[in-house]
């Protein structure tokens, strides 16, 4: 009886929780649930209404710009002008313009090159120009003219015939019998020969005629009448896509006249001179793509092709009377896109806009989404919210507010999506800072590899013969691939540490001479960047446990810093002191500095500095970790002492103790 009462007890206490509280409990909860998920789907349709507008507003701007583009060439059209030239005031993106005629092959600004391969030479001929040439070698040049006269007289091919009258005209001027050259190269020029090209694609006509031009200038350098009509003839002149013949013609005779004729001239005629360069150089990116444009045009109207993945141009066609053809830079419209959904995300913090390419996934929940056709099919935008973690915090705070019943278990859940929100966070600034690695090395490659290129063609094209010259191109080759090297060294470092796998020998070794050496070898690199470089070294040190080649990377990289961005300060200095406990190096400049809060990240891997004087410059974020990594596995210590404006001092510390297991690897 007394379990029975007690049951009774139970059963009516339990009845009353459940009526009085555990009922409300779950009527309220229910309803919580509900107003709670009904705030969110509210938050959602919002953003989702704004995503949609800044979507409109992006894809209009985008249709914008090639709205006043076709505005600007039906207007050029209306008043008889050419709508080839003047490509930037028809659109900023625009690279190059082409004109097609009744036969589909490009008639202007340029021509296809022609795939005919060259005439056979005579054994006559062959004999003759060995004869010739050998001549020249012997710098017998009025031997070397004679034997080039014989040659075209017994050339069977007009080709040949050409190369061996300009071959003696150039060596009658060698020789010193100019009004001698000066005929034979106006003869030359004159000829039917001169439309013939050479096998660099020169015509010897032109070649004659810079010829007869640089006579008469290094005879009267008043007289610039010659080298000028050259140039704008030049300028007039059909050029033949994957040829940059004409354009380095062009180059060289305003390389003669920069200093002897008109600045304001010589300036205007370079920038032209740049622009068809780089419609050339263009045309040549975009060759193969001119072989696809054989399509139906409506007379009046135009028609775009959107860019093809790993294709660099959209085009848009335009028929009046003949087919004309306009190749627009797919980066750059890639770039300006980009450019404006930053400027959009700036008015509309709370959310984010994304344009990816073939193969980039967005980073986060999506809103809404569109492709920027017909011009590029490929580029997908999308928006979704700025912060998705904000946002999932600002439900959870509401759904807690309002949910205090549903207690330690949605508290855990909240603080484990908090969480996991903060990792993916760091994940994905990890991720960034990769991605921004990979471009900056990119970028750094890029610079030295086309410097190379550059110089390389000049003398493989025979543009430079002075022997000055000569040796300029030769240093800028060699110090082009140094500094290749160098960065190629760091970042290979830099995956051995990464990986675990770097090694140091510690020997025995002179500190003073590693670092005499080492700045000795970069003194001339940084002199060229206007900067004092000042060793401050004593008579003697003890000798140290240290890997010599690794030391060097060290202060290589401390004085290739320097001197980037300490370039304003004008002075680089380098100095060495004996301490208590070891040899301290220190590595000064009065540059830009480093804020007190980023100093002590300067030594992180991928770190960048968010100072925009810094961002300027060239880099790559892992010099400073290595430097770090080097100096530790040495049993020293580095560290940084700056302020903004006035410089900056990176000192390491090399430990005059042997290290634990001396000759061991570390």
């Amino acid at each position: 009886m007394q379990d029975l009462r007690h049951l009774q007890e139970v059963m009516r206490f339990a009845a009353l929780f459940a009526a009085t509280i555990f009922l409300p409990a779950l009527l309220l909860t229910g309803l919580a649930w509900s107003s709670i998920q009904s705030e969110e789907l509210s938050i959602d349709a919002e953003l989702r209404d704004r995503a949609d507008g800044l979507l409109k507003t992006t894809v209009r701007q985008h249709e914008i710009a090639f709205e006043r583009f076709e505005k600007a060439t039906r207007a050029r059209f209306k008043r008889g002008a050419s709508p080839l030239e003047d490509l930037g005031e028809l659109s900023p993106y625009l690279r190059a313009a082409f004109r097609f005629d009744s036969s589909g092959r490009v008639a202007a600004p340029f021509v296809s090159p022609d795939a005919d391969l060259p005439p056979q030479p005579t054994p006559a001929w062959e004999r003759a120009t060995r004869l010739a040439l050998a001549a020249e070698r012997e710098r017998d040049y009025e031997l070397a003219a004679a034997r080039h006269d014989e040659a075209a007289s017994v050339a069977r091919e007009p080709l040949y015939k050409a190369e061996s009258r300009y071959s003696r005209a150039r060596n009658l001027w060698r020789a010193g019998q100019e009004a001698e050259a000066e005929v034979a190269a106006t003869e030359l020029e004159q000829s039917n020969l001169g439309v013939l090209r050479d096998a660099r694609g020169h015509q010897f006509a032109h070649l004659a005629r810079f010829l007869r031009a640089r006579i008469r200038f290094n005879r009267s350098p008043t007289d610039s009448t010659e080298l000028t009509q050259l140039v704008q003839r030049l300028l007039t002149s059909t050029w033949t896509i994957g040829n940059a013949s004409e354009a380095a013609l062009a180059y060289r005779s305003l390389d003669l006249l920069t200093g002897s004729y008109d600045p304001d001239w010589v300036a205007r005629t370079r920038n032209e001179l740049n622009a068809r360069t780089d419609q050339l150089y263009w045309s040549e990116l975009v060759l193969s793509d001119l072989e696809l444009l054989d399509v139906p045009v409506e007379e009046g109207k135009f028609r775009y092709l959107g860019a093809r993945e790993g294709a660099p141009a959209v085009w848009a066609l335009f028929r009046r009377g003949d087919l004309y053809a306009f190749s627009f830079s797919a980066e750059g419209l890639y770039s300006e896109i980009q450019r404006t959904t930053q400027d959009s995300d700036e008015l509309n913090a709370s959310l984010r806009t994304e344009v990816l390419q073939p193969g980039e996934r967005t980073q986060g929940p999506v809103f809404a989404a569109t492709t920027l056709g017909p011009q590029l099919p490929i580029v997908r935008v999308v928006v979704g919210p700025a912060d998705a973690d904000a946002l999932i915090r600002l439900k959870q705070e509401k759904r807690a507010t309002r949910s205090a019943i549903v207690g330690i278990a949605v508290l855990m859940v909240t603080f484990g999506v908090v969480l996991s929100a903060r990792i993916i966070g760091r994940e994905v600034d990890a991720a960034r800072m990769k991605a921004d690695f990979a471009a900056n090395v990119s970028h750094e490659l890029r610079s030295p590899i086309t410097q190379i290129r550059l110089r390389g063609e000049a003398l493989q094209l025979g543009l430079v013969d002075e022997p000055e010259d000569l040796q300029e191109h030769y240093d800028a080759i060699v110090n082009e691939a140094e500094r290749l090297s160098r960065l190629v060294d760091n970042v290979l470092d830099f995956a051995a540490i990464e990986r675990g796998a770097k090694r140091y020998h510690l020997r025995q070794d002179d500190l003073l001479a590693v670092v005499w050496t080492t700045a000795e070898s970069l003194r001339n690199a940084i002199q060229d960047r206007g900067l004092e470089l000042e060793l401050d070294l004593p008579d003697d040190l003890p000798p140290l446990w240290l890997d010599r080649e690794a030391i060097k990377q060290v202060l290589t990289n401390l004085l290739s810093n320097a001197a980037k961005y300490g370039s304003d300060g004008g002075w680089v200095g380098v100095k060495v002191r004996l301490g208590l406990d070891g040899v301290d190096v220190a590595v000064a400049d009065r540059g830009i500095g480093i804020a007190a809060e980023e100093q002590e990240k300067v030594f992180d891997d991928f770190f960048r500095s968010t100072n925009t004087e810094v961002r300027r410059k060239k880099g790559t974020g892992i010099g400073l970790s290595i430097v770090r990594y080097i100096v530790e596995a040495h049993g020293g210590a580095v560290s940084v002492d700056s302020t903004l404006g006035k410089g900056t001092t990176f000192t390491f510390t090399l430990p005059l103790a042997p290290p634990e297991g001396v000759g061991a690897q570390r």
